[in-house]
This record gives structure tokens, sequence and C-alpha cells, in this order.
């Protein structure tokens, strides 16, 4: 049974329990947020040189040279002596520029700072010492913002928050941008289809324009899917696809994707495809995909991961 040294105490793990669980368990107070290693809010830092690999994927070279990790994904094999992070340097300033809802249920936020995105990658947002991830729907070229979508979950933490307290002018705290979810140009003369649900719209918008940007030559088509075929973002939707003779776009309540995918069969071999939604949803659409012949290097995909805790749930979350 390993045991991890942190703050001048012991903590024992069960079998199979991450680093995490283990100091949760213990009535640790440790920041966390999605428990799947994509906010890295949980980063920890150890002296142990047997880190196991899946704890450190999304992590920039630099924190793994330095033993940082993700404490909800380490299992250790062995003892563990932890350092807290200093979370607070990676926490970067930036000003809410614009808030307003895009339909009932989602918000439109737009922050000004001065990192550097791709349209389609996260950030991370913090709310007393709470973390949410958002993917990007602006583009930096086009863009002197970052363009948030955030699905208003009845109780949420940090989406109600957002609505009801954040005001222009206010600063909030953001980590990233993250994720490689995003346009490559080094395709331009390929196909794409772009495959959302709910707000995972949101990067797929981003990826689209930006596609657009670089003058991509061959068709881009993106597909809406809901439980009763309406999107949130179909305004903005229309106005590309009216302004982009390339660009076509459609709304597909979810139980006729499976039949809407089947009609484009010859066309899915050489199409990239984009998936982004729940994290059911981008396993069976995949499936879906490579069945129908799809290649596999050719879907990219971005997972949304419910964040839950014990105070509250907000309904847009996203995996590496």
């Amino acid at each position: 049974m390993p045991y991890l040294h942190y703050q001048n105490q012991i903590y024992s793990c069960l079998e199979d329990e991450s680093v995490l669980d283990t100091l949760l368990r213990h009535k640790v107070s440790i920041p966390y947020g999605c428990r799947s290693g994509a906010c890295q809010a949980c980063m920890l830092q150890t002296d142990s040189k047997s880190i196991p690999a899946e704890s450190t994927q999304g992590l920039s070279s630099q924190h793994i040279r330095q033993g940082h990790f993700l404490a909800c994904r380490c299992i250790p094999k062995d003892d563990m002596t932890l350092s807290c992070v200093d979370l607070a340097a990676q926490k970067i300033p930036a000003t809410v520029g614009e808030k307003f809802l895009l339909d009932d249920k989602t918000l439109c936020l737009r922050l000004h700072s001065r990192i550097r995105w791709l349209a389609g990658q996260y950030i991370t947002l913090w709310l007393n010492d709470a973390a949410r991830c958002y993917s990007i729907a602006s583009v930096a070229r086009l863009d002197p913002f970052i363009e948030l979508h955030i699905h208003l979950h009845q109780n949420g933490l940090i989406s109600k928050q957002l609505l009801n307290t954040a005001e222009v002018g206010d600063t909030l705290e953001i980590q990233g941008p993250l994720g490689d979810f995003s346009y490559r140009s080094e395709q331009a003369d390929q196909k794409l289809l772009l495959v959302g649900a709910g707000t995972g719209i949101a990067p797929l918008i981003g990826i689209a324009r930006d596609a657009l940007n670089h003058n991509h030559t061959a068709e881009i088509e993106i597909i809406s899917v809901s439980s009763d075929g309406h999107c949130y973002a179909e305004q903005q939707l229309h106005a590309l696809q009216n302004d982009n003779p390339q660009f076509s776009f459609e709304t597909c309540p979810k139980n006729e994707l499976n039949a809407k995918l089947t009609t484009l069969k010859s066309d899915l071999r050489n199409q990239r495809i984009y998936l982004c939604g729940g994290e059911n949803f981008v396993t069976t659409t995949r499936k879906k995909c490579f069945m129908l012949g799809a290649s596999p290097r050719n879907i990219i995909c971005e997972e949304y991961i419910n964040f839950t805790d014990q105070t509250g749930a907000d309904s847009q979350y996203i995996a590496p």
C-alpha cells in the first residue's frame, strides 16, 4: 500500500486510488475541478522518479522536468513525497469585455487577455477557487477577444455566477490555452466535416472561421446536433454560410445523426472530421464515422466531461 507524504502528514492510499482521491478521502483541502486531467487545477509536485505517464499528459516539458503531475490522473505504485504548486503564478488576468445571452440557456462571454490562442483550444477559468474549462470560439487573427459559449446549468457552480455577478470590466483568472483541437492549414484542400452537440459547436465555429481565414479551398460543413434540432448559434452560422459559398451548416436531431452520416458515407474516407460534445456522443459518433470508412487519423475529437463536486455542477466541461 503506497503512502503519500504531504505537508508533514502521511496518508495511506487504497488500491487503484488516485492521489487526488486519497487526499480528499483524508479531508485534505486541495484545488481540483474536472477530475479527468483537463483543467490542471490539481497539479502537484513530487521528487518521485516513478510518476505514471498518464498523470503528466497535457503538461509542458518544463513542468514534467520539474516533477509536476496531475493528482487526479496519478495512481501511485510507490510512496510519494508531494508539495504544492504555485497555481497563482500560472493564472493570467482576463477582463470581461462583453457578456450577453445567445439563447435562454447559453451565455456568451468575451474576455480580453494577453494570451495567444488557436480557435478550438480551451482555457481553464477560475472563480473563487473553483475551475471550469471552456472552448474558445473566436479566432485570434480576426477577433480581439476570447469568446466562450457557456451553457447555463440549473445547478451550475460557475455558469450562474458568471451570469448573475460578472460585469463588464471585471477581472477574472484564466489558465491556458490548452489542447490541440484546432485547424491545420496543411490540409487546405481536404473537406472538413465538423459535428458538435450542444456547446460543442463553439470550438467548431472557431475552427471553421479559422479555416476560411486561411483560404481553405475545400468544402466545410458543420452539423449541429441536439435533442430537438435547435442550435443556439444558428444565426451566426447562417451568416457564415451566406458569406462563404464553400461553407454549409445544418441542424440535426440526435436520433437522426446516424442516418445523416450514412448519407455522407462515400465522402467520409477523404474528409477531415472534427467531433466535439459529451463523452458518449463523441465516442459513438467517432465509431460510426469509422464504420462508414473514415480514417482514424482523420477523426479529431474533443470530449466534454462532466465537472461535479459537492457544491454544484456546470455543463460545459472539456477533456484533453
